[in-house]
């Protein structure tokens, strides 16, 4: 008999263990998820007709927005990834995600290099191919031209953005980012009428604050507003835990600034959640249990604020410990289980 040489050997095994993993946290998926969607006491959502609702978003189970399953597409860090992959790609489709949050940088992270139109197809046929609706990330918010062609080129295929990417982690200061903000939107939604566009992608603080404020003085209000969400930073397992359901306060809170604000409701969305923001991030990361328990926990915490898109941060770009696929091996992670569980609970 043929015996494989070690390397394959432990290759072998560590394939054997990553699927008894995945088994197992599938099978514990039963006695953490509610066995009805009936069991969740949700806050009242916006009050929604079909006309108001945001391009793609349907109304699911319960009166769950579809788009608070949704996920990411960031910069690529390997070659391996949610863009160069049909099987990740087919497989976020048979699990029926529903919004892709796709960055267009006007110049890539990995080697400064500037983004040409063949990287926003491919971009562009990545969400379709995943079934999903898009959500275009216009990165770099002060570069005018470069977010009025991206708009213009992707036309119907993407009639979601944000301007930014938490611009005040980029230096750039309210002030500066409402002056850019009510210059540009005007301009894009010329080029796009269908389009709705959101703001300002940064944490629940008083930069968003600041933003409500400043756009109900120059009257360019956001069709949407939007926030991210990474709960737990040098913590222990439990205590990351345990802050699993937090994001219910934080969307409350700010459906209650815009409410006090703008004197009306406005769609509320989580563009990126995870447990922790990495860099480094922490080991528990990789363990089964707490992914799957950590997961279910939050998105049930969104469904009940009665959050309008949520994105989990990311389905394959090579993040690691956030990738909902192994780059390496292409095979799903607990948290891809998880979240394919809750959708179909919850999908029409």
């Amino acid at each position: 008999m043929h015996l494989p040489s070690s390397g394959a050997y432990q290759r072998m095994l560590r394939a054997c263990i990553l699927f008894i993993v995945l088994v197992i946290s599938v099978v514990s998926l039963s006695s953490i998820i509610p066995s009805s969607a009936s069991t969740i006491n949700r806050a009242q959502p916006p009050a929604a007709r079909p006309g108001e609702l945001l391009p793609g978003q349907q109304i699911w189970k319960q009166g769950v927005s579809s788009f608070v399953f949704g996920t990411n597409d960031t910069q690529e860090w390997y070659h391996n990834n949610v863009q160069t992959n049909p099987g990740i790609q087919q497989a976020l489709k048979d699990a029926h995600f529903s919004l892709m949050r796709t960055f267009f940088f006007d110049r890539s992270l990995a080697d400064n290099h500037p983004t040409t139109d063949g990287e926003i197809e491919q971009r562009l046929k990545t969400i379709e191919n995943s079934g999903m609706s898009c959500l275009g990330v216009l990165a770099n918010p002060l570069n005018t031209d470069f977010a009025s062609h991206v708009v213009r080129y992707a036309g119907k295929r993407c009639l979601l953005y944000e301007l930014g990417n938490e611009p005040d982690a980029a230096g750039i200061g309210i002030a500066e980012y409402l002056k850019q903000w009510n210059r540009v939107i005007p301009l894009l939604r010329q080029i796009n009428p269908e389009a709705r566009f959101i703001g300002p992608v940064v944490g629940v603080d008083n930069y968003l604050k600041d933003f409500l404020v400043g756009v109900k003085q120059s009257h360019v209000l956001p069709d949407a507003v939007s926030f991210h969400w990474y709960p737990c930073w040098h913590d222990t397992e439990d205590v990351c835990l345990s802050k699993a359901d937090e994001v219910a306060e934080k969307v409350l809170t700010v459906r209650a600034w815009v409410k006090a604000t703008l004197g009306k409701e406005l769609p509320v969305g989580v563009t990126e959640w995870n447990f922790d923001p990495g860099s480094p991030t922490a080991p528990y990361g990789d363990d089964a249990e707490f992914m799957t328990r950590f997961t279910v926990e939050a998105l049930l915490a969104l469904i009940q604020s009665g959050a309008t898109f949520a994105c989990q941060f990311d389905a394959a770009s090579a993040t690691v410990y956030h990738d909902m696929f192994d780059y390496r091996t292409s095979q799903p992670k607990p948290q891809y289980y998880a979240l394919k569980s809750l959708i179909q609970q919850y999908r029409l």
